[in-house]
């Protein structure tokens, strides 16, 4: 019987053909999971698609599989089918795979994914691989079946730590999943944006100008930069896990600096101290204790996750010797009749937000280093319709050119009317007293989980718990709860949805995310997230970045309270306010203006006090 399987991950692709072991796919075991689209309509994938991304990085997208849930891609002008993404990847396994095969056919392939997606994301892959041309049985294999069906009949553990996301399964000894859980801003790629992050501390001072266009590329030649950039810290990752320190390249004009094995350690403990928490959690409720914990995906090889399972868990993890072909070998050998599949697709919900690591401010820095250039990004939308080009030609078909799908929708967006004015009956703005902070000084604590919920004097106004739950969008993409927040701003226009919050030199802030345009250069974005420790972190990581004076004060408004902290650097400011007891917070940006006067913390708060903070 002839079975090939596929573990198309976020990062990259491996196969294994029953009979002839791991499948030289792209000049090695793993190929790159990204894509290139030409002018004319060619998809290149793998290690092509990296090459030509130099030419314009504006057509090159290294992880499809992140944009399963939506209906296109944006590359260059052009509007791809995350279809044909994913298919252009499944047809250039097969054209490595068809020589193999001398004429005979294949039996079955089996596609692995993620233990928790349901019905449509399934066959979404699914639809992928007929278009690539794959016939016969096709076969969904969950990721962590694949792997325990590795370790014999033992309960047992699948830590996966993959480029996207840190997912975790507990599985009994007939290999059926008990429990999961998962971090959705753990991921290889966060580490490569905490070093980032870590290293434009070092950095962005001796040019800050030159930083920004590193961190919002608006040329091709800056996006080659970015890109450069990016693929030293992947390399400098990996080779952190062997080495006590590495020099990482630096594009010009700053100069090579050198990272250390600790400095990356001190980075992504805390979010590995987290997902040891989630192990510990989805044990108790399996209700059994695993045998043995896999690890699983590249960035395990960093010692310091074997020391931390060890540690917290108290089981000292399985390393396998190639984490990232373990799942394509396991899903070789699983008996197709135990494999149990999600049922159903996950209730609408918003993801945590990523919470960024920072580290601690240096008041020994020398220069000014910049808060940035908080230049708020709009909406990136779906765009529907038919695919300019409906014939992808190229060699990455196993049967000719493969049909362009057309746009795939998913989880569209639930309508309904949403109350646009909230009771008046509400306490009035404080006369706030602003507390000015000089750089280097201690960050005031933020509290961790606020269980009280503040009483409101409306009794339509949302509660807390409904906050959380709160999925329904109007026109602009508000919820009931970030209305309430936004007070009189979306009555200006200028306010549309956004796939996610973003502020220079973070990682992009995922949940319900509204972009508002005001006026002078001001734009505030509003973000409900599903916790209010999650939105609270994210605010608390922005506050930390701020390397200069900055103004902390209290408000209140609309039947809310919060606080709110500010600061400026280079004609640029940034605010940030959260709210008691809700799952959201906003971003108040100013960017900056040729010859405008220097622009002072005390100015940004008086902006929001008087234009943003809702309420009278």
């Amino acid at each position: 019987m002839r079975v090939l399987s596929v573990d198309l991950g976020t990062a990259n692709t491996v196969a294994v053909l029953s009979g002839h072991g791991v499948v030289d796919v792209d000049g090695g075991p793993a190929m790159p999971s990204s894509v290139y689209l030409e002018e004319d309509g060619t998809l290149l994938v793998g290690r092509e698609a990296d090459r030509r991304s130099r030419q314009d990085p504006s057509r090159y997208e290294p992880n499809p599989k992140r944009h399963i849930d939506k209906a296109t891609l944006k590359l260059g002008e052009q509007n791809l089918p995350v279809n044909d993404a994913l298919a252009a990847i499944y047809a250039r396994v097969m054209e490595a795979v068809t020589p193999l095969l001398m004429g005979a056919a294949l039996d079955e392939i089996r596609l692995t994914h993620p233990a928790e997606w349901g019905p449509s994301r399934r066959n979404k892959l699914l639809s992928s691989a007929r278009l690539a041309g794959m016939t016969g049985e096709l076969v969904p294999v969950p990721e962590a079946i694949a792997v325990a069906s590795l370790g014999g009949g033992r309960p047992l553990a699948v830590y996966d730590f993959g480029a996207d996301t840190f997912d975790v399964s507990v599985l009994d000894s007939e290999h059926r999943i008990l429990a999961d859980g998962s971090l959705g801003d753990v991921g290889g790629l966060d580490v490569d944006q905490a070093l980032l992050e870590h290293i434009g501390r070092m950095v962005s001072h001796k040019d800050p100008a030159g930083w920004q266009r590193l961190l919002r590329p608006t040329t091709v030649d800056d996006h080659r930069a970015r890109l450069g950039l990016r693929e030293e810290l992947r390399l400098a990752k990996e080779d952190l896990s062997e080495l006590p320190q590495v020099e990482v390249l630096m594009p010009e004009p700053f100069e090579k600096v050198v990272v250390t094995r600790d400095e990356l350690e001190a980075l992504v403990r805390p979010s590995l101290i987290r997902s040891a928490e989630v192990v510990i959690s989805t044990v108790r409720k399996a209700g059994v204790t695993p045998e043995h914990v896999y690890l699983v995906g590249g960035s395990c090889r960093m010692p310091l996750v074997r020391q931390i399972i060890a540690e917290k868990v108290g089981i000292v993890p399985t390393s396998p010797d190639h984490p990232e072909t373990i799942v394509a070998s396991g899903a070789q050998v699983v008996d197709k009749a135990t494999i149990t599949l999600k049922a159903e697709d996950d209730k609408p919900k918003f993801v945590e937000p990523p919470t960024v690591v920072t580290a601690p401010v240096n008041p020994a820095a020398t220069g000014p280093h910049p808060v940035g250039n908080p230049n708020v990004s709009g909406p990136n939308p779906v765009v529907s319709g038919s695919y300019p080009n409906p014939n992808v030609s190229g060699s990455y078909s196993a049967s000719g050119s493969y049909p362009v799908s057309g746009p795939y929708s998913v989880n569209p967006n639930t309508s309904g009317s949403y109350p646009m004015n909230f009771p008046q009956q509400q306490a009035p703005k404080k006369d706030n007293k602003k507390v000015l902070i000089g750089a280097g000084a201690a960050v005031l604590a933020v509290a961790g989980v606020i269980g009280a919920v503040f009483a409101f004097s409306g009794p339509s106004l949302p509660s807390a718990d409904e906050c959380k739950d709160d999925t329904a969008q109007d026109g602009q993409g508000f919820t009931k709860c970030l209305r309430q927040l936004a007070g009189t701003v979306p009555d200006g226009g200028g306010c549309e949805k956004a796939d996610s919050a973003q502020i220079t030199g973070m990682e992009e802030i995922k949940g319900t995310v509204v972009s508002c345009t005001i006026r002078d250069g001001y734009a505030v974005q509003y973000i409900l997230t599903d916790s209010v420790t999650g939105a609270e972190n994210n605010a608390d990581a922005i506050a930390k970045s701020f390397q200069t004076d900055r103004v902390e004060a209290g408000w209140t408004g609309n039947g809310l309270e919060g606080d709110y902290r500010a600061a400026t650097s280079s004609g640029t400011g940034v605010l940030v306010f959260t709210v008691k007891g809700r799952p959201m917070f906003g971003i108040l940006t100013k960017t900056a203006e040729e010859n405008a006067d220097e622009l002072k913390p005390d100015e940004m708060a008086d902006f929001f006090e008087k234009t943003v903070q809702p309420g009278e």
